[in-house]
């Protein structure tokens, strides 16, 4: 009924959608009472008397769920560069393997699934900050921050991608070292039965 690929985004969209949202909330608290801003609690909301400290524990506390956004795309993008399985040296795979760590080897559709979720992520929030900034519930700085960086991210995923492709084009060459060897069923059948 449900694709894999689906049920997988999903499952690597839950942690970083709770983390976000624990991230946010624990840090209004820790703001509204560090700041020693004045609010009522009305239920699960948090109501505060004036304009200025709303905006300002509004952006600091979007501040730190982005910096939740860059630590999780900053793993992804370290991921995608340099324990990507397709094209991780083999000093490193090897000293990996050595230290029994080989799990930080990820293949292809994982790095990408992932990096899809929290590139989602952050594109969200970006948009969110920009519609916060615009309706003045929240500093420009930080949606143009947010703006930069995720543009950054971006790139450098997109340029793991391509390497991706390219890889992948170059495998396909007649003369290529990575080009798999096409075994014959009987030449198996051979060396199974001597």
């Amino acid at each position: 009924m449900y694709s894999k690929t689906l049920v997988k985004l999903i499952d690597y969209a839950i942690f970083p959608a709770v983390l976000l949202v624990f991230v946010k909330i624990t840090a209004i608290v820790f703001l509204a009472n560090y700041m020693g801003a004045s609010y009522n609690v009305e239920g699960f909301r948090l109501i505060f008397t004036t304009p200025a400290e709303y905006i300002e524990i509004n952006t600091y506390s979007s501040l730190f769920m982005y910096i939740a956004v860059v630590a999780g795309l900053i793993w992804v993008v370290v991921k995608a560069h340099i324990f990507h399985d397709t094209h991780i040296s083999p000093r490193l795979s090897a000293r990996l393997l050595e230290m029994d760590m080989s799990e930080l080897i990820e293949a292809t559709e994982i790095i990408f699934s992932q990096a899809f979720v929290w590139l989602s992520y952050a594109w969200i929030t970006t948009i969110i900050f920009g519609f916060q900034a615009y309706f003045g519930l929240s500093s420009y700085l930080l949606f143009w921050g947010a703006f930069t960086v995720t543009i950054l991210s971006s790139a450098m995923l997109l340029i793991d991608l391509e390497k991706e492709i390219i890889t992948d084009r170059k495998s396909f060459e007649p003369d290529s070292p990575r080009k798999p060897k096409v075994i014959k069923f009987e030449e198996i059948k051979e060396e199974i039965l001597v």
